[in-house]
């Protein structure tokens, strides 16, 4: 009785500072290939990780991640909400760190309990994509140079964001392997990078899944900030038709 008590406390608090959660994943999603959890410290950070300042209420809702799985991750952002005005982050992202505390490793009702503990305003979280390192078809592999083998990597990363923010397609869980890759260079040495690769996707939890092919395109200026200019997605079986969630654009 105690036990449950003390939850509906934590459960009142995240209401007020704008977390939601949802307590299990049953019929978890399938075995992932070659992705290992991810591990964080607090002295580095790997491909796919940011750190974003939010104000509260976060508008963030959360959820344990599959079963074996430490921590929890993004199920969902409300509509407006800090999260979703953020522009970085998206369904799926792993939670990793809140301030300087790593937390990739704790469980539910410990995070739960550190994100309601703070009395800041805002608080910084730094997330992971969850997609752990990248298959590359051995041939693709053997052409690119490492930075181009980079601009691929941050290309299919900021193509998995977009897609999961479209939420429509269904749950995205992994990128099975990048196909192709393909860099220009184009007028003050902006690199136009196109990539395309297979992604697993889930509709139900887990419990059946498909194949994608996804096409995208993205321009890789001196920020370091990926603007896709093309994104597009096709079911291997029985979809019938390309979903464009970004018209090619000739830039």
């Amino acid at each position: 009785m105690l036990i449950m008590i003390m939850k509906i406390l934590i459960y009142l608090q995240l209401l007020q500072i704008g977390i939601a959660f949802s307590i299990s994943r049953t019929n978890q999603l399938a075995e992932r290939k070659n992705v290992q959890p991810h591990m964080c410290s607090s002295l580095s950070m790997a491909l796919g990780d940011i750190t974003v300042s939010l104000k509260k209420p976060l508008g963030i809702i959360l959820e344990e991640r599959k079963a074996g799985e430490p921590g929890v991750r993004i199920k969902s952002m409300i509509k407006d909400g800090a999260a979703a005005s953020s522009g970085t982050i998206a369904p799926g992202d792993i939670l990793l760190r809140v301030g300087n505390q790593d937390v990739s490793q704790s469980d539910f009702d410990s995070i739960m309990i550190i994100l309601t503990s703070s009395e800041a305003e805002y608080l910084e979280l730094t997330l992971g994509d969850g997609l752990g390192k990248m298959d590359i078809a051995p041939n693709l592999a053997k052409q690119l140079s490492n930075e181009e083998a980079l601009l691929a990597d941050k290309t299919v990363r900021s193509a998995v964001k977009e897609i999961r923010k479209f939420g429509k397609l269904g749950d995205l869980m992994y990128v099975e392997i990048v196909i192709g890759a393909g860099i220009q260079v184009r007028e003050n040495n902006i690199k136009r990078c196109s990539v395309r690769f297979f992604a697993i996707f889930s509709k139900d939890d887990g419990g059946s899944t498909y194949s994608c092919n996804v096409s995208a395109t993205g321009l890789h200026g001196k920020n370091g900030v990926v603007n896709l200019v093309g994104l597009s997605c096709a079911k291997d079986e029985g979809f019938g038709q390309t979903v464009d969630l970004i018209l090619e654009q000739n830039t």
